[in-house]
């Protein structure tokens, strides 16, 4: 699989004896990786279909129901954990491209 640079407008790709380097978002320096982000006019979003009912937070016995369920700090996405959700995130995909 030929990698291309994620750069909006650039059709760049890592070919053999191309001219240009590729490198990989800052893993470990967070206010590296933001600038990066903010740079590329990237919007990073993920929806729960990538998450399992554990890796968001609970209420507790006689608190309000939360409007918006929150992630807990040690969450990570998956794909499609929860397939239900993510065959509707694909299908609103597909509608839109």
């Amino acid at each position: 699989m030929v990698r291309t640079c994620d750069y909006p407008g650039c059709s760049n790709k890592d070919v053999a004896d191309s001219p240009q380097s590729f490198h990989r978002f800052p893993v470990t320096d967070v206010a590296l990786r933001k600038l990066w982000v903010l740079a590329l006019g990237i919007h990073l979003c993920v929806c729960s279909a990538h998450f399992s009912d554990d890796d968001f937070l609970s209420t507790c016995p006689g608190q309000r129901q939360m409007k918006k369920r929150i992630l807990k700090k040690s969450a990570v996405p998956a794909p499609q954990v929860n397939k239900t959700v993510a065959y509707q995130c694909s299908l609103q995909h597909s509608l839109i491209a």
